[in-house]
């Protein structure tokens, strides 16, 4: 055992000492963290009923039924799930989770049958079919990580990605054509799928989503571009209750994948039965006035919000749990839905999984109860400098330690300023020999022992090389260790100079000075303070600033910073998250005025230089194309410049993303592509796992 394991165990031990007092205090913190849920007293009479018979029933079954799941007549995907059809021909006889039949027998619930779609989705496991029951335990900091359950856990769009990211799959959509060049999308909706409430999924959702919602401009002040292409704003088609057709004004190239990443489980969150009754095209505004003053809020839209909102009771969801135990309450409570439209291969409804809760602590709690195996399937928070205690503690606390590959392209991105307000430096950040000579003194070898344990790999921010995007010639452009060589670009430059100290300095006689701006996520100080100090010895007074994030987004986006430090975006996917390729908008932290130059077409912002507008052409011809291979090629152009010019600087990439799996839990693959555009863990079938006692 290491000197930094042992003193790293001592610390843990003084913490867990301090546990059952420190306990205390995170639950008072943790009520005045959670803001209080909505009011929605309609929705909550309507739903009360059911919501207490299924509630009180699912709480009076076992945790687990562990008889061993039925001989299977399919063979199971290997390692990651897969998702096929109901047969035609094959009887519509399914089975539901014991928690349902005593309801079912009593009329409070149709029976499953009824509740499926005609042609319900399969989802084939990776290990077994069920068993049903359990609860999957997880822990966040705070309300964020209970309301991103809705696109990570109910990652239920028209279409979705699959485990490694390489298609799109049906999903609510059981097929799509896309033709006249890519401005016209033709989707098949699945036959029969309910809302939670009982009430028929239709096109007619889409079209309240698209009328109501989308062109209102109380709820949709901005609409997102990818509605808005060729000039003009995408028109919807009513074909019939399960046929829509989206028609573009010019060829929308990435439509599709954008709706398997986000936008498609947007526009299915809107039941119209529903939401028309706090709508004004649906009901007086001085009624809905009126109701929002009483609910506490100045105007209808924000109580149409409320009513949306992820911890609202009786809010028909498409989901695989809904809502049953809302904030401030401890813990949050998701239950299963009786009118969850997927099925196994033998027909079982899913989800498997009875509940999710969600407890709040702070990190290094969270931390520790993942090492004392109190979390069921956990990567968020689940800190990558806690590893070799994770690994060391894995059998004592019945776990194991899964390492996902990220989709970013590196955990650590610099960002110089191209947009620097001082004019000499400006000069200075925009001579490719500048930031050649930055990577070139950085010795990410000893980075990755020292910050990684030694499992990344040196490189700059390329896609990850699992990604058809990848470029080896990109990814290890400048990374050699070689101070003598930055030491002559800078030379070349004509920084001779020095002060007394040793630093360079400027034309104007000021010393060369970096300020180097993070913030504080675990373990990255300590990584750029190496990068620091790498500069200093090269003449560079390079100093570590951590602050604030809220501060640190405030400065990059009015360029305000030398350097900038952030983390990987979602490389294995560049053309739908281009950042640090090409700046696309203010999120581009190391130049947000040329990327809102982009975006506003060239009416705002500042003019980028030539090669910059060269990549940025190559994307805007990248959107116009629905081509795959056409893709490739275009962002193979945008990787050739980035290798050349090297606008921002990568340490090491190919860092896992790791979580924590208790041995029960199965139908977690072990591969998967972790990241922000397919929604992971959606992208794994979250739907799918289960609990199994018999593995512990």
């Amino acid at each position: 055992m290491t000197d930094w394991l042992r003193s790293k165990l001592r610390t843990l031990g003084l913490i867990a000492g301090v546990f059952v007092g420190f306990g205390i205090l995170v639950e008072l913190l943790g009520y005045i963290t959670w803001y209080l849920a909505p009011t929605n007293r309609d929705a909550l009479e309507a739903a009360a009923e059911l919501n207490r018979a299924l509630t009180g029933l699912v709480r009076q079954q076992p945790e687990l039924r562990t008889q061993a799941p039925a001989q299977l007549d399919v063979e199971l995907s290997p390692k990651v799930h897969r998702v096929t059809e109901w047969p035609v021909e094959r009887e519509r006889a399914f089975i539901e989770a014991p928690s349902f039949e005593t309801l079912s027998e009593s009329g409070h619930l149709p029976p499953v049958e009824e509740r499926l779609p005609i042609d319900p989705l399969v989802v084939v496991p990776p290990d077994q079919m069920g068993p049903y029951g359990g609860t999957w335990r997880r822990c966040g900091t705070g309300p964020q990580d209970v309301g991103i359950f809705h696109h990570r856990f109910a990652y239920d769009g028209l279409v979705r990605w699959d485990p490694l990211v390489r298609e799109v799959i049906p999903n609510l959509a059981v097929s799509w054509e896309v033709t006249d060049g890519g401005r016209t999308f033709t989707f098949q909706l699945r036959r029969g799928v309910r809302w939670s409430d009982g009430s028929l999924f239709t096109a007619h959702d889409i079209l309240f989503w698209y009328d109501d919602v989308v062109q209102n401009t109380d709820l949709t002040p901005v609409v997102p571009v990818e509605y808005r292409v060729g000039g003009e704003m995408m028109k919807l088609d009513l074909l019939d209750d399960y046929r829509i057709r989206f028609r573009f004004a010019a060829p929308n190239g990435l439509f599709l994948m954008r709706l398997a990443s986000g936008r498609g489980y947007e526009m299915a969150e809107y039941p119209a039965h529903y939401l028309k009754q706090y709508h004004p095209r649906h009901k007086p505004l001085e009624l809905l006035e009126a109701a929002a003053r009483e609910r506490g809020f100045d105007n209808w839209n924000k109580l149409f919000e409320d009513v949306r909102n992820y911890r609202t009771i009786g809010m028909p969801r498409l989901w695989p749990w809904v809502m049953s135990q809302p904030p401030p309450a401890r813990p949050v409570v998701f239950e299963r839905n009786p009118y969850y439209w997927k099925v196994d291969p033998e027909g079982r409804q899913l989800p498997y999984i009875n509940r999710v809760t969600f407890e709040i602590y702070d990190p290094e709690t969270i931390n520790l109860k993942a090492i004392n195996g109190e979390l069921g399937m956990q990567s968020r928070h689940i800190q990558f400098n806690n590893y070799p205690l994770f690994k060391e503690n894995q059998e004592r606390g019945g776990y194991r330690v899964f390492e996902w590959t990220s989709g970013q392209g590196g955990t650590n991105v610099i960002l110089p300023n191209h947009n620097h307000r001082d004019p000499a430096m400006r000069e200075l950040i925009a001579d490719r020999r500048f930031r050649i000579a930055l990577s070139h003194a950085i010795n990410r070898q000893e980075i990755n022992e020292v910050g990684f344990f030694g499992m990344g790999e040196p490189r700059q921010m390329s896609p990850p090389p699992t990604s058809p995007y990848y470029s080896s010639d990109y990814a290890y452009a400048y990374t050699t260790y070689d101070p003598n060589e930055s030491k002559r670009l800078l030379d070349e430059m004509g920084l001779t100079k020095r002060d007394l100290s040793g630093t360079r300095l400027l034309p104007d006689g000021r010393p060369l000075k970096l300020d180097v701006e993070v913030t504080a996520i675990a373990g990255r100080t300590s990584i750029i303070e190496m990068v620091a100090q790498n500069w200093r010895a090269i003449g560079i007074d390079a100093q570590v600033k951590e602050m604030a994030r809220q501060l640190w987004v405030f400065r990059k986006r009015g360029a305000m910073h030398d350097v900038g430090v952030w983390g990987g975006s979602d490389e294995h996917l560049p053309i739908l998250e281009p950042r640090w390729f090409v700046p696309i908008d203010l999120v581009a932290y190391h130049a947000p005025k040329y990327g809102i130059w982009y975006s506003s077409r060239g009416r705002q912002g500042d003019e980028p230089p030539p090669a910059m507008r060269k990549a940025m052409g190559l994307l805007r011809k990248i959107e116009e194309t629905v081509d795959e291979k056409e893709h490739l090629r275009l962002f193979e152009g945008i990787v050739d410049l980035n290798r050349h010019h090297l606008w921002v600087i990568g340490l090491v990439g190919d860092i896992p993303t790791i979580g924590v799996v208790k041995k029960s839990f199965r139908n977690v693959p072990e591969v998967a592509v972790a990241g922000w555009s397919p929604r992971f863990p959606g992208n794994t079938a979250v739907e799918c796992y289960a609990i199994d006692e018999r593995f512990n």
